[in-house]
């Protein structure tokens, strides 16, 4: 069964869900700057479900230091932000993020309603 099958089903049945899909927007919003700020200061591993159902632990960041310049495309907007605003662009959608993923060394995104675990490296020294 694929993720939207099961979460339409987890739905029905009143079932509780992710710590983000069962908060309220204001958490929500915690969650996301949070995720955010762990991103733009290095590189995490992302545990999310993809549209087939599938399991998916994605390396990723948002840190400009660590990803390549040639997979910054000034033109187009990441993480919601538009380096060189030559026109109108449309408003990301704020329950996913659009990361660069290591790995890949390609653009990816995650929805923060189908992330099941964060994994971050701390270095005190």
């Amino acid at each position: 069964m694929d993720w939207s099958k099961q979460e339409m089903v987890r739905l029905l049945k009143n079932a509780p869900g992710t710590q983000y899909q069962e908060a309220d927007d204001t958490s929500k919003t915690v969650i996301r700057d949070w995720v955010r700020s762990l991103l733009q200061k290095g590189t995490i591993t992302v545990t999310f479900i993809k549209a087939d159902g599938t399991v998916r632990d994605m390396k990723c960041t948002l840190n400009w230091e660590s990803i390549p310049p040639d997979a910054i495309k000034l033109s187009l907007p990441v993480d919601g932000i538009v380096k060189e605003n030559k026109k109108p662009r449309k408003e990301p959608d704020p329950h996913s993020l659009r990361v660069f993923d290591v790995d890949k060394g390609e653009w990816r995104s995650f929805r923060f309603d189908r992330l099941q675990k964060i994994t971050a490296e701390l270095n005190f020294g």
